[in-house]
């Protein structure tokens, strides 16, 4: 697959939550694909290392807190190979009228089309002290 290529693959990837499409996010994935988050676990639910079928149960949970979906902007991106960096700012209102804006860095490994592997970096104190 060409850097072109993957990149589009990964902007459709981040506007699917927008709708807060957990099937089309995961549709997107490999079947072994992984997702690791930065911050310690027993702080952060979200952190650490999660499968596709983990990351499932992590979107419907993340969707279920907001009122409509979460808006990804993608500001940055930059490939090499089968990889792709995301500079990424994300915005959403949950149901309790709190605001959630943060921001990410993210690592995208691709093979045939489909995501095999994403590195997230974002801020773990702002996602608890918003979504808890």
């Amino acid at each position: 697959m060409n850097i072109i290529t993957n990149k589009n693959v990964v902007k459709l990837f981040l506007s699917h939550f927008e709708r807060g499409n957990v099937n089309k996010l995961l549709d997107m994935m490999s079947d072994d694909a992984t997702w690791w988050v930065n911050g310690k676990p027993h702080l952060f639910a979200f952190a650490g290392l999660k499968t596709k079928a983990e990351m499932g149960s992590v979107f419907d949970a993340l969707f279920a807190s907001f009122d409509g979906g979460l808006t990804m902007e993608l500001k940055s991106s930059i490939g090499e190979g089968d990889m792709v960096a995301v500079e990424a700012s994300s915005y959403g209102v949950t149901k309790g009228g709190k605001h959630y804006q943060n921001d990410y860095h993210l690592l995208f490994v691709l093979h045939d089309m489909k995501i095999v592997e994403v590195r997230e970096y974002t801020d773990p104190m702002h996602a608890v002290e918003v979504l808890g």
